[in-house]
């Protein structure tokens, strides 16, 4: 009885703050699982510690950091599509009401998977994905601003990308010695030793095993590397859930 009114008041706990959070929240950067965000989690915080002398310790808790920083106050987020929270595509929360006095920076990226199985779950694969993005796509014109982003389009321009989110987030000036610096930091390969060597000192970014590059957050960092996972079955078969369902994203 004890342990389960615990339980109650631990949850009644977590929905107070973080409904406090979400009034304090002046933005959000908003992607689906395996989008690119902890590297644009980290481009953004290295710039801003170095541009404001803020500990680079704390450089991955971006509301603090942009707090510090005196711009939007952010957070980063799944918005329900997380792999932990595991809503099956269909049930995905449709009402994006809450963001309507927010800024939103939405990041794509095109399609990846590893299995077969995993690409057709309906919790998890491309589905699930598109049905996200079709949410989004449809609610674009709830938050206050909507900003999107591509991981594509990260890897290409890194430093224009970066330079736009910032003005995005109340940032209109950066030096961009600054930005270069920032990029540099958040390479892959930095960012991989990064995490091998737990410098930030996060479970979230760390590698299960550190022989298999796979366990890594960060892996290969490469626009298209799905050819090396996926069969040409499941590269039709993604294709075809596209061209089923549309995904409007794809064509902006």
């Amino acid at each position: 009885m004890i342990s389960k009114a615990l339980n109650i008041a631990k949850r009644v706990s977590g929905y107070i703050v973080a409904k406090y959070m979400h009034f304090k929240t002046d933005a959000y950067i908003i992607s689906h699982p395996k989008s690119g965000r902890n590297w644009l989690r980290v481009l953004i915080g290295k710039t801003l510690c170095e541009k404001f002398n803020i500990p680079d310790e704390i450089m991955l808790d971006i509301y603090k950091v942009t707090s510090l920083a005196g711009i939007l106050r952010t957070q980063v987020i799944h918005d329900h599509s997380s792999y932990t929270e595991g809503y099956k595509y269909y049930y995905l929360p449709t009402d994006k009401r809450e963001y309507a006095r927010k800024k939103v920076i939405f990041l794509v990226r095109n399609f990846t998977g590893s299995i077969s199985d995993f690409i057709r779950s309906d919790k998890y694969g491309v589905n699930n994905i598109i049905n996200f993005y079709n949410i989004w796509y449809e609610n674009r014109t709830i938050p206050k601003e909507f900003l999107l982003l591509r991981y594509e389009e990260m890897h290409k321009n890194t430093e224009e990308v970066l330079a736009r989110t910032l003005k995005f987030l109340g940032l209109d000036e950066v030096d961009y010695h600054i930005i270069r610096k920032a990029v540099k930091f958040a390479s892959f390969s930095n960012m991989k030793k990064m995490e091998k060597d737990n410098f930030f000192k996060r479970k979230a970014i760390r590698p299960v095993n550190i022989n298999d590059d796979d366990s890594y957050k960060v892996r290969r960092g490469i626009v298209g590397g799905y050819y090396n996972y996926l069969s040409e079955e499941d590269i039709k078969y993604i294709d075809q859930v596209i061209k089923e369902r549309g995904c409007p994203f794809e064509q902006i």
